[in-house]
């Protein structure tokens, strides 16, 4: 499996290959188990290190300053939008009905972030409303 692959301008770049496992079996991990938990209880699970106080989002067991184990913790900062993108054609390149914005929402005051799909109209640094905890996430400008 190569994944070398030439874009063509105005062309979408998409490409489809065989995995090489009949079946396999992902495990998120402690940390991907207790990030999702947060989630189907409408919460954001971040990691956060004993030593330097370091939040990560979403949760990772250790920290990847000081190197260790990662103490689970409710993220209850105000959520922004770093950075978006509006999107216009699906992944066939056929135009969608209407314009599709996806972001990736930080949290204030911790390391990493989520992405979200974006209802309101998108400004990297707007604070969002968590509408459905979900990945991706779906927020609201406020």
């Amino acid at each position: 499996m190569s994944w070398d692959k030439i874009g063509i301008e105005d062309k979408l770049l998409s490409w489809h290959e065989i995995m090489e496992a009949e079946e396999y079996v992902y495990t998120v991990g402690v940390a991907g188990e207790e990030f999702f938990n947060g989630l189907k209880q409408k919460k954001i699970i971040g990691g956060k290190c004993p030593r330097c106080g370091r939040i990560y989002v979403p949760a990772r067991l250790y920290c990847e300053e000081c190197f260790v184990k990662n103490d689970f913790v409710e993220v209850t900062s105000r959520p922004y939008i770093d950075t978006y993108t509006v999107i216009y054609k699906d992944d066939e390149g056929n135009k969608l009905e209407k314009p599709q914005v996806i972001a990736l929402i930080r949290f204030e005051g911790t390391h990493g972030g989520l992405l979200g799909y974006v209802e309101g109209e998108a400004n990297i640094g707007k604070e969002v409303e968590i509408l459905e905890y979900k990945i991706p996430l779906i927020v609201r400008v406020k």
